[in-house]
């Protein structure tokens, strides 16, 4: 058996991490300390536990269709196929696009070209913006970052993708609140993550990725650990 590799792909989820804006932010406290449980208890035996309250859009997640989606049959991320969520990917560096301008088909292209890598039907693409690398945690990770266009995010629709990621809170252009990325996921059934981190470690390569979402009832997206997978 082939010895495995793998790169995490996720934002640490803390008290005050970025949050899209208008999104429920990160609050993390314990919820039951170890000297609380040993009194409580009276057997020497304690436990420590936290309590969580966040977005299921907040750290490094997964959009669900419904999330972008009103048409009838929209699915929630406990509806969507596990397959999904564990592709074969490429990571295209797309760093040269200045923020809050848009990712086009052109770029892509010659982004692959690049690398000398190809799309195939049913991977995952993820997009290196060095948005992450550049401005997390500071409050310019939130609105300096470019986004993909609606002929871009057709052409990788049109290639078979499955989902498209990004290192940054959104796969669209801050500036432009029409959402065509997100649009165009909605109307072609496309997933996407965000606030990926750690993408200048996979750019340029190609492999296998594992994003897979918690199972929120009816949940409009999930919180994720996402990883990159590589055979040595």
């Amino acid at each position: 058996m082939k010895k495995l590799k793998f790169v995490d792909l996720s934002a640490e989820i803390y008290t005050g991490m970025p949050v899209y804006p208008g999104h429920q932010k990160t609050v993390i406290w314990t919820h039951a300390s170890h000297d609380e449980m040993r009194r409580t208890l009276g057997t020497g035996f304690s436990y420590e536990t936290l309590g969580i309250l966040m977005s299921d859009h907040g750290p490094t997640h997964v959009d669900s269709i419904y999330h972008i989606s009103t048409k009838a049959g929209a699915k929630t991320i406990d509806e969507l196929p596990l397959e999904l969520f564990y592709t074969e990917a490429v990571c295209l560096d797309v760093s040269s696009v200045p923020p809050r301008t848009f990712i086009e088909k052109k770029h892509l292209e010659d982004a692959l070209k690049k690398a000398k890598l190809t799309i195939k039907k049913g991977d995952s693409v993820l997009l290196y913006t060095a948005t992450y690398n550049k401005r997390y945690p500071k409050f310019e990770y939130l609105i300096d970052y470019p986004g993909l266009n609606k002929e871009a995010t057709l052409w990788l629709a049109d290639q078979g993708v499955v989902n498209i990621g990004i290192d940054a809170p959104s796969i669209d252009n801050p500036v432009d609140k029409t959402y065509p990325a997100h649009t165009v996921c909605g109307e072609r059934d496309l997933l996407n993550t965000e606030n990926l981190a750690n993408l200048d470690r996979v750019v340029n390569k190609r492999f296998l990725f594992a994003c897979f979402p918690l199972r929120i009832r009816r949940g409009t997206g999930s919180p994720v650990r996402a990883v990159a997978i590589f055979e040595e």
